[in-house]
Parts: C-alpha cells; sequence; structure tokens
C-alpha cells in the first residue's frame, strides 16, 4: 500500500487491467549446415540471400565438398530458395569439423637487429614441389655463407615470393661446373659429363694434328676451311656417315681462349685444303690462319648431371659432390654427353663476380657476351707536317670534323688550334692558324663540357660541343663513368654545333654543368683478343653493385668489361675490385616450394613479423591475399626539430624537443632528416610525449653521434632537421572463387579492406594487434590476449571481417623484446603487364574444411549447461524466436529425427525435413524414408529441385543442378504466414527460383503417399495446366488424426508460444478472482482477434474458442499449491484439401 505520511498532493498511476497478448512471430527460420565461411556454431541473424553471402559466403562446389558419396554444399542453395519464396528472416548456424583448419601465412621483415643477415640468390632453377630431401632437388644459392638453421629466408620476389626456413646448415660443398661458353643443346639429367686436360691428339694418322683457317669465319658458321695440318688424315678421318663416337674435337683459338667444337665430317678440297662440317656453330669470330688442333678425348673423369641442363646454361650440376678435381680446373674442357650425337665440348670456367664501380644503369640479362677491353681518350699521334705549320699530317683523323680544337707539342710546350678542314684520304688536317713550331707527338682532342647538369638516371646529356660524335661511340663522362652513344639528334649544325646527346643507357651517377661542367673525352675501346670472353651466367637488375660472369679469370680491380647484350646494346663497366669467386652451396627448406624460380631471383635471410589467419576455419581462406606497404606519408609529418637532447645522466634518455607533437606517441618510429631531404641513419623510438612543452622522449640507445652531427650542421646553415613518423598499411583481399569456365577471372576481388598507419609496437594506439584484431581458437571464451571474445559472434575483437593477426613478440614468455624497433612487413611490390606497380599480394594457404570429418555428429552438436558452449543444431536453443527448424539436405534418419526432437523439445518450432535425394528418391525410397518418424512437429517434402549449375564445365552446356526443398519451402511457409496468416496450409503455392524437379510424380502416385498415415507432401508439376510447380500438400508425418495438417499444429504452436509470453506477466500476481479476469479478459481478447483473422471456425468467437480461468477450473489444491489453471480451447481452421463439387442433371419443373 503507498504511504501518505504528510500533507500534500500524490499523483499516482493506477494500472488498466488490460494486458494484452503479442502474436509472436512464426516465419523466422533456423537453419544449420555447411558455408563457405563465417562464425561457427554461434547463429547469426540474416535479412537477405545478399546479407548471407557477406557473412556466409556463396555457393559450394559438390566436387569439392562431398566424401563417401554424402554431399554438404545444400545449405547456401536452400538460404538462396528461402529469401526468393518470401522469407525475411533465418539464423544460420555453421558447423564444421574440429580438424578444419584455417588459413595462414606469416608476415616477414628485415630485422635490423640481424648483424649479417643472408642475403643471396638462387644459382639454379628451383621447380615447383623441390627444396626437400623428400622432393629433391635442395635450392642452390650462391653465397649462403651467413645462413645456418633455422633461419627464416624468402625465396623469389612480388606475389610470388615464398618464405621457408632452413632443417639444416647449407651443405659444405660446391656440387656445379662452370663453362665459358653457354650449353648449344639441351641434355637430361644423367647424361655421361666428362673433364680433361686440353692435349693434341695422339692419333699417327692425324699426325701432325696442328691446323689453321684457311680463311676468316664468323660467329654463327657451321663449316671450317682448313689447311697446312695433315690434310689428307683428317679427310681419312671424318668420312661422311661418320658416327658420333669417331667425331674428331677442334680447339678453335689459342688454349686460353679457345673455343671447342666437335668436326662430324671432313671432305679434302684439293690436296692442302680439307673442309670439316661441325656439330654445331662456332660462337665467336675466327682470322684466316687461326690456329685449329684435333685435340684427344680420351682420359679424363667422368661424372654424370644430377640435373637437367638446357641450351644457353653455363653452369651444370654433378652427382658428385664436391665435384672432381678435373671439374674443377679452368684449364681443362668438359665433354658433356661424350660419345653420342648429343656430345658437346666447352672449357671448363671460374665463376664468379666482378664488383662494379658504379652500380649497372640497365638490367643485364643472362647470357650477355662480355670482353676485356682497354679503353683510352681518343688522341692522335703526328705523322709528318705537310705545309709548314699549318697542314698536318695524322696518324687517324676519323672522327675529327672543321671547328674541333686540336692540342699540338713540341717537347714541352703546347699549341691548342682549330681545324679548318679535313681530308680523309691523305689523313690530314688544315688549321685555321699557322702553329709556332714543329708539332711532334702525341695530338689530343680538346675535351667537351656539359652545360647543364646530368642526374642520375638520365639518358640525355647536354654538351657544348658534338662536333666528332656519333652513334655507338663510347665517352667518358667525368673520371670515370662511360657511356655509349645512341645517337646525336640534329648534328651536323655550326662547329661548335652544341645540343643534346642521347645514351643507350641511363647515367648510374649526377654529374655538374655549366662553367664547372664536368669533361666529356671520346673513347677508343679495343678488345683484347687474348683474354677469354665470358657470358653473365645470372640476369643483374639495374643498380647491380656487381655481375656474376661464367669465368674471371685475368681479370684486376680497374679493368673495363664490353657488354653486348642479346638486344644488340652495348655497354661498358669499370670493374671496382678484385673478382670474388663463388662459393656457391645447396640449402634444405622444410616444405617444398609452391611456385617455380627461375636461376637469380633473391634468397633472403628474413625474421618472421607477425602472423596472419583467416578469421574462420575453411578452405575459403586460400583465397585470402595480404598486402603492406609504408605510408607515404607519417601521423607525425615531417616537424622540425629545434633541439636535440642527448641523455642527461646514466640511466636516461634523449630527447627531442620538436615544432609540433602532433601523431607522436609511444612506440612511434621516427626517422630523421637533413634539410636537403636525405635521411640520417638510424631509427629513433618514442618513449613518451609531453605535449605542452613539445618533447618526445625516446628509447635506448636513442640519438646517436650522427643524429647529433645533422642537428648541428644544419643549425650552422640556420635550417632545421625534420622527423617523420613510419607507419605501415595493410590490405585484406578476397578473390573470388576459381571458376573453370572464366579462369581469367579467378583473380578478381569479391573485396577488400585496408587499415591504415599501423605499428608494430604494443604501446601505439595503432598497434596492428588492436587494430585487425588478435587470433582466437574457435570455441574457447578468450582470445589469444586472454581478452574475452564478442558474444555476438566468438570470435576476437578486431575491425577486419576476414583475418586476425598475432605478433610472436607478445606472446607470453617471449625471448623477444616487443619494444624494438620494427617497421613492418617488408614491402614487396608486382609489376603488371601494363608496367605500372602495386604492393604484392601475398596469399594465404592452408586452410581446409575436413569434408572427410563431416557426419551426423557435426550437424546435432552437443547440448550444454552454457549456451555459449552449444554447437550445431542445439546452438538454435539460445534462440527465442525461431519458429521453423532444417538441416537443408541432409537426410540420414537418425540426423532428421535429432530435428524432429529438437523441436518437440522447445514445443514451439516446426520441422521441415527433405525427402531422399536423387537418385535414390523413387516412391518406395520416400517411403521407407517416411516410416522412421511419427510426429506432429514435422512434415516430409517431395522430391527435390532443380537449379542451373552454379559451377557449369562449360557455360555453354549449363545442366541442371538438384537441390533439397526443404528452403524454399520455408520461404513458403514465411510467405503464406505474412501474406495470409499461419492458419493458411502452405500449400497450392508456387514454388519460386526453380527450373524444374528431379522426379515428376503423377496424381495416381500421390494417392498412395498423401493419405493417412503416410502424409508426405508432393511437389507437382502443373506447367501443362499454366500453373507452375506448386506445393501439393500440407500434412504432418504424424499417426494422430487430429493434428495431420500443417498449418493446424502450426496455429496451436503460434497460440502457445503468444499465450505463454503474453501471460508472463501473471506470474505472483495475487492468485484470486481479480487476476481470474484479467487473464481471461487477455485471453479472450488474443483469441477474438485471431478468428477475426480467419484462424478459427466459427460465425461467432463462441464457436471459435472458449476461455474459462475461475472455480471450476481451480481446486484448493491448486489455489493452495500456487497454480492458477485456465482452460482454453481452440478450433482451428482445416484446409479445403478435397474440394468435392456434386452436380446432376436438373428440369425446370423437377422438385428440388
Amino acid at each position: 500500500m503507498p504511504e501518505y505520511l504528510s500533507p500534500g498532493v500524490y499523483v499516482e498511476e493506477t494500472p488498466s487491467g488490460n494486458k494484452p497478448i503479442e502474436g509472436v512471430s512464426t516465419s523466422t527460420a533456423g537453419l544449420v549446415g555447411v558455408t563457405e565461411r563465417g562464425p561457427v556454431d554461434v547463429p547469426q541473424l540474416v535479412t537477405s540471400f545478399g546479407e548471407y553471402t557477406r557473412t556466409f559466403g556463396g555457393a559450394l562446389p559438390i566436387d569439392e565438398f562431398t566424401d563417401g558419396g554424402r554431399a554438404h554444399c545444400y545449405l547456401p542453395h536452400a538460404v538462396e530458395g528461402f529469401f526468393v519464396n518470401g522469407g525475411k528472416r533465418a539464423y544460420i548456424t555453421r558447423v564444421l569439423p574440429d580438424e578444419a583448419t584455417p588459413a595462414t601465412r606469416d608476415m616477414f621483415f628485415n630485422d635490423p637487429g640481424v648483424a649479417s643477415p643472408g642475403d643471396t640468390v638462387l644459382l639454379r632453377p628451383a621447380q615447383q614441389g623441390s627444396g626437400t630431401t623428400a622432393a629433391p632437388p635442395l635450392l642452390y644459392a650462391l653465397d649462403p655463407a651467413n645462413l645456418a638453421l633455422g633461419d627464416w629466408v624468402r625465396i623469389g620476389d612480388g606475389g610470388r615470393a615464398e618464405y621457408r626456413r632452413l632443417i639444416a646448415n647449407p651443405g659444405a660443398q660446391a656440387r656445379h661446373v662452370g663453362f665459358d661458353v653457354p650449353l648449344g643443346a639441351g641434355h637430361p639429367a644423367g647424361t655421361t659429363i666428362r673433364a680433361l686436360a686440353v692435349a693434341a691428339s695422339t692419333d699417327p694418322s692425324l699426325a701432325p694434328p696442328q691446323f689453321k683457317l684457311a680463311e676468316a669465319v664468323a660467329a654463327g658458321a657451321t663449316e671450317l676451311l682448313l689447311d697446312t695440318g695433315n690434310v689428307a688424315g683428317l679427310a681419312a678421318a671424318l668420312p661422311p656417315g661418320t658416327a658420333s663416337a669417331g667425331w674428331r674435337l677442334l680447339e678453335l683459338g689459342a688454349t686460353a681462349v679457345a673455343e671447342y667444337v666437335f668436326a662430324t665430317r671432313a671432305e679434302a678440297v684439293g690436296t692442302t685444303q680439307v673442309r670439316v662440317f661441325l656439330s654445331r656453330a662456332v660462337t665467336f669470330d675466327y682470322a684466316a690462319a687461326a690456329p685449329a688442333t684435333v685435340i684427344e678425348t680420351t682420359g679424363g673423369t667422368d661424372d654424370t648431371l644430377a640435373l637437367p641442363a638446357n641450351a644457353g646454361d653455363t653452369l651444370a650440376f654433378l652427382q658428385t659432390s664436391p665435384p672432381p678435381a678435373d671439374f674443377t680446373n679452368n684449364a681443362h674442357v668438359a665433354i658433356v654427353a661424350p660419345g653420342t650425337d648429343a656430345q658437346e665440348a666447352i672449357s671448363i670456367g671460374a665463376l664468379g663476380s666482378l664488383p662494379l664501380t658504379m652500380p649497372g644503369p640497365l638490367a643485364i640479362p643472362a647470357g650477355s657476351l662480355g670482353h676485356h677491353v682497354s679503353v683510352a681518350d681518343d688522341d692522335r699521334n703526328v705523322v709528318a707536317e705537310i705545309t709548314a705549320h699549318r697542314v698536318i699530317q695524322l696518324d687517324d683523323v676519323g672522327h675529327l670534323a672543321a671547328g674541333m680544337t686540336l692540342t699540338f707539342t713540341n717537347g714541352a710546350a703546347t699549341q691548342d688550334d682549330l681545324i679548318d678542314a679535313v681530308d680523309p684520304t691523305a689523313a690530314t688536317v688544315t688549321l685555321r692558324n699557322d702553329l709556332p713550331w714543329t708539332p711532334a707527338g702525341a695530338v689530343k682532342l680538346t675535351p667537351k663540357h656539359l652545360t647543364g647538369p646530368a642526374n642520375a638516371g638520365s639518358v640525355s646529356i647536354a654538351l657544348d660541343d658534338r662536333l666528332g660524335l656519333a652513334a655507338s661511340d663510347v665517352i667518358r663522362i667525368g673520371p670515370d663513368e662511360l657511356a655509349t652513344i645512341r645517337s646525336v639528334p640534329g648534328a651536323g649544325g655550326p662547329a661548335p654545333d652544341p645540343g643534346v646527346v642521347l645514351l643507350t643507357q641511363p647515367l648510374t651517377a649526377s654529374h655538374a654543368g655549366g662553367l664547372a661542367g664536368e669533361p666529356v673525352r671520346r673513347q677508343v675501346t679495343t678488345v683484347d683478343t687474348a683474354r677469354q670472353a665470358v657470358f653473365t651466367a645470372l640476369a643483374s637488375a639495374p643498380g647491380s653493385p656487381g655481375l656474376l660472369v661464367s669465368d674471371i679469370t685475368g681479370f684486376a680491380s680497374g679493368e673495363v668489361l664490353q657488354l653486348d647484350l642479346p638486344d644488340g646494346t652495348r655497354i661498358l663497366q669499370r670493374l671496382g675490385g678484385a673478382p670474388v669467386p663463388a662459393a656457391p652451396r645447396e640449402i634444405e627448406i622444410d616444405t617444398p616450394l609452391a611456385f617455380s624460380h627461375p636461376a637469380g631471383v633473391p634468397l633472403v635471410e628474413r625474421e618472421v613479423l607477425f602472423e596472419v589467419r583467416a578469421i574462420d576455419a575453411g578452405s575459403w581462406g586460400n583465397r585470402l591475399q595480404i598486402a603492406a606497404r609504408d605510408e607515404p606519408a607519417g601521423l607525425v609529418g615531417n616537424t622540425a626539430v629545434l633541439n636535440a637532447n642527448p641523455p642527461p645522466g646514466p640511466g636516461m634518455f634523449s630527447s627531442l624537443q620538436v615544432a609540433s607533437s602532433t601523431g607522436a606517441e609511444p612506440g612511434s618510429v621516427l626517422a630523421m632528416s637533413n634539410p636537403d631531404g636525405s635521411l640520417v641513419p638510424g631509427l629513433l623510438k618514442v618513449r613518451a610525449v609531453d605535449r605542452t612543452s613539445r618533447l618526445v622522449l625516446l628509447d635506448a640507445p636513442g640519438l646517436t653521434a650522427t643524429h647529433m652531427a645533422a642537428v648541428a650542421n644544419a643549425a650552422l646553415l640556420g635550417q632545421f632537421v625534420r622527423v617523420r613518423s613510419r607507419e605501415f598499411s595493410l590490405m585484406v583481399l578476397l578473390r573470388r572463387r576459381p571458376d573453370p569456365t572464366t579462369p581469367s577471372r579467378d583473380d578478381n576481388l569479391l573485396d577488400q579492406e585496408i587499415f591504415r598507419n599501423l605499428s608494430m609496437d604494443p604501446r601505439h594506439s595503432r598497434y596492428v594487434e588492436r587494430m585487425v584484431g588478435v587470433t582466437y581458437t574457435p570455441g574457447s571464451d578468450t582470445d589469444d590476449r586472454d581478452e574475452a571474445v564478442r558474444r555476438s559472434d566468438r570470435r576476437s575483437e578486431g575491425a577486419s571481417v576476414y583475418v586476425r593477426v598475432r605478433d610472436p613478440r607478445s606472446d607470453t614468455g617471449s625471448a623477444l623484446d616487443p619494444f624494438a624497433i620494427r617497421l613492418g612487413p617488408e614491402t614487396l611490390v608486382d609489376v603488371l603487364p601494363s608496367g605500372l606497380t602495386r604492393p604484392a599480394r601475398l596469399p594465404l594457404s592452408g586452410g581446409d574444411d575436413n569434408v572427410a570429418g563431416m557426419d551426423d555428429a557435426m550437424y546435432r552438436g552437443a547440448d550444454s549447461n552454457e549456451p555459449a558452449h552449444r554447437t550445431g543444431l542445439f546452438s538454435l536453443k539460445n534462440l527465442l524466436n525461431v519458429s521453423l527448424v532444417s538441416i537443408p539436405g541432409q537426410t540420414a534418419p537418425l540426423l532428421q529425427q535429432s530435428v524432429i526432437d529438437h523441436c518437440e523439445e522447445l514445443r514451439y518450432r516446426f520441422a521441415v525435413l527433405d525427402g531422399p535425394p536423387p537418385p535414390d528418391d523413387t516412391l518406395a525410397d520416400v517411403q521407407d524414408l517416411r516410416q522412421q518418424f511419427d510426429s506432429h512437429y514435422a512434415a516430409l517434402y517431395h522430391p527435390w529441385l532443380t537449379i542451373a549449375d552454379p559451377f557449369p564445365t562449360s557455360p555453354a552446356l549449363v545442366r541442371q543442378f538438384p537441390v533439397p526443398p526443404a528452403g524454399h519451402v520455408l520461404g513458403i511457409m514465411a510467405r503464406v504466414d505474412n501474406e495470409r496468416g499461419v492458419h493458411k496450409a502452405p500449400a497450392n503455392e508456387v514454388v519460386r527460383g526453380i527450373a524444374g524437379l528431379t522426379r515428376y510424380f503423377t496424381k495416381g502416385e500421390q494417392d498412395i503417399v498423401n493419405p493417412y498415415p503416410v502424409n508426405i507432401n508432393l511437389i507437382r508439376d502443373f506447367r501443362p495446366n499454366n500453373r507452375a510447380l506448386r506445393v501439393w500438400g500440407a500434412r504432418c508425418i504424424t499417426s494422430d488424426n487430429e493434428y495431420k495438417y500443417v498449418n493446424v499444429r502450426r496455429v496451436l504452436i503460434f497460440l502457445e508460444d503468444s499465450i505463454d509470453r503474453g501471460l508472463q506477466w501473471v506470474v505472483f500476481e495475487p492468485n484470486a478472482e481479480p487476476l481470474w479476469a484479467s487473464v481471461r479478459r487477455s485471453a479472450t481478447q488474443f483469441l477474438t482477434t485471431v478468428w477475426r483473422n480467419g484462424a478459427l471456425e466459427g460465425t461467432t468467437p463462441d464457436q471459435g474458442f472458449f476461455v474459462k480461468c475461475d472455480r471450476t477450473t481451480m481446486t484448493r489444491d491448486d489455489i493452495d499449491n500456487g497454480r492458477l489453471v485456465c482452460v482454453i480451447g481452440v478450433a482451428p481452421v482445416k484446409p479445403a484439401e478435397f474440394v468435392i463439387i456434386r452436380i446432376g442433371l436438373w428440369t425446370a419443373d423437377a422438385d428440388q
């Protein structure tokens, strides 16, 4: 009772006594099954098929989701059928075997804490599926000296990069043999290869075995004309048809630079010459009279090829490790496939690297030809003075032109003079002015000068004088840079013809122009024919500091190498150091390669930065890709450093006072730059920020002497160094499912997400785990950082829809410092066919749905006292408003009985069951299945439906694909409930979104399965009557005739559930007449509304229902024991299943 203790006005609200009952929803479905992705064992509400695909993915290929003849791919089609047929709401529970695994990949970085990282390249191609002892061959690295057991390495670049772990230290020995000249043909593994010392043939019939070329030979020739030697003997030794075992090996040129070819037959040409036919074309040009010697081919050491050798290779790999001594002697010759038609001989080379003075300006393909050349300024010499002091004969007047300046000498005296005319025939120059004396000795060409700066990477230079320059000329710019002229545009202008010169390759260094312009001199190059030509063994990228060549014998620092590229480009490079012999070794990785990689791709040491894991298990995650890139602008954006403060004392920290501390926070990584934009070596880590004083405290070691010097130097110029923060972004990309009909679209993206300005420091507000989300174990109450998972989907908190990440340095017990400087994943780049670049997209792998583990127990799940731990079908117990339940496509009797048991236990749910799938879907098959059940909480529908195959093998031939009817029937029930009401039987309704049925039943067949107690609902084809395909049955699979109609059972479910919820307020109210009257009133009003909607029989409410709640429904014992008993009777309308029209003949005067 209210209290009135003091005078005043008391305003009170009084209950009206009217407690209306609201009707519950009857059209919300709960479906359980296998999906492409999505939360596992956690029902998720979807309100459209588009929302379903965003959460759970699309259709599942039946060939991938079938095991033991049982398919698990039907849920997506059922959900689509539900919404196409008018469904509005569905809860989807994804089920998956416990053994299913998520796709993962590790992201790596170049750890600045590793003092000597192992950076090298593959020396031989690595095939897909190789790299381990069980899947040979092992990888062959050029220089793995800094690699060891347990190291991670990256193989390849861009999107095809692979990361593997070494499971052993690199091998102790090389197992290759190098060649001076590329192989002319391919040879299979197991081919014999012989190495032997070079010695003239001892065959007496050929004595003497030394010959000479009777005429010059050009590269590519396949026959030679020899003389001087035993012509008759050689012709006799090589008659037409000589077997390969009898071919004779010829050494062309001097032994130090020789090329070796096999002569297959010989023909005498007169008595002094012999024409020799070769097994392959010669590689180099040879002058007449060059030596040609027959070489002995017996003896030496034999081995076999461990791997195939291809035409153009300069390396072969042997079975024996280390190779026998004969194979490591570069004075020996190797014969591949000796005694066979495929035999060829090549001199053995000493594989190694040639360091360059300047990085290479162009990409150098493997197989580029290199010659040692001498390079000198284009100076001339006086031959004679034709006219005193005016007309001078020189040793060469090529590339001289009127208007050029020459510098003449006479003892110590020098004199410059202009050329007035050049006579190429007489090799004379006429000077503009008389010389004061008779010249003698060297004549120098006055150097030209750059008129403007020439920047590194430029392919053009501007000169004050272009006289005497032409395409293919070699020039020296400054003291060291050599360049080849591609063209001289507009040459021939008035002397000195200033203008632009175009180069064949970009400049590798910048050069000053103007008054202090660097000199440019034309060079004379001479190929040293006494030195062995070499070939590049691997391709090198622009900017490479060296070249790997087939033979480093005889090269020295400062020498010049002339390279002729396969496309005809010629460049010159000066050696910047002594040659470095190669020390390649084999390495073994933990798992075979997923891609093939050519020789020359990077093989570099990296460290694990963080793990990326698909948010849910399943093979869908294998279509995810991850791309990383550095942020071009940091959260701290190039702010000026006003002061740099070293640590004030031991154990204290250095600091920076900055113009703006915006964006700086603990964990930020700062990079310092000089006023000109160049970087100051050494990154800095923020420890704390005082925004009042704009002071940034730095983690140890903090500021170094280099940083302090940069700040001081900038201050001397009245300028400031600047700092910016370094962050990275992470992109997650989901590709479409591969489609064999349109494979070109397999890389198309369904979705992508990007996370900007991420940090690898746990203190940072944008720490990668914090922004993307940390990994978790499905079924666990906490994630891998012991934080509670979300209740909505039982996943860890995080912004990503597709992935979670784990930083191993943040793991409990990690020995590595999580606060060390780590910029983010290494940023790899893919070059598109258009030439544009994009961050490399690295795929996740290892995702598996474990289809073999899918069984009834998985769908049924397990119950638990803890709702969050319920799985499978039992997870639907956590939902209050589900009224329709199905496991589409799964027709095992025990599993379907579980669905029935679920609905009977929860009382307010109705099960929709599928008939047996084709081909076992005959009338007898469906009757056998029906006989397993007896419940008025379920209905069975048959046959299966057909749709267009979602994964056709050919777009021109799209077959029909069978799908279960449950999803479509659920949609029809929902549609009928919303349009007519739950009292309308869900039959005589069109099935939308299908092409046909797997089996067409007739009226006669339905006469067998429709009547009580069989009660099987058929879907019939009425298209011949222009009435489409319709559900043609509305019976429950029950032997209780009172509840045989689906709508009757569902009306009672609707009434019971509505009254149950609507009368919850009654509990613990005083159990007396006022409460009984209120209950009667609420129930009567509700049932009256139901009657008015047509769900109950009768022309008056009294004919449709009654409600009693008084002392006639309760005894004294009921009241004393707290029981309120209300008795309600209803008369649900029944469907007009059999419409009978009786008609007969009658006459106008007949009695009616």
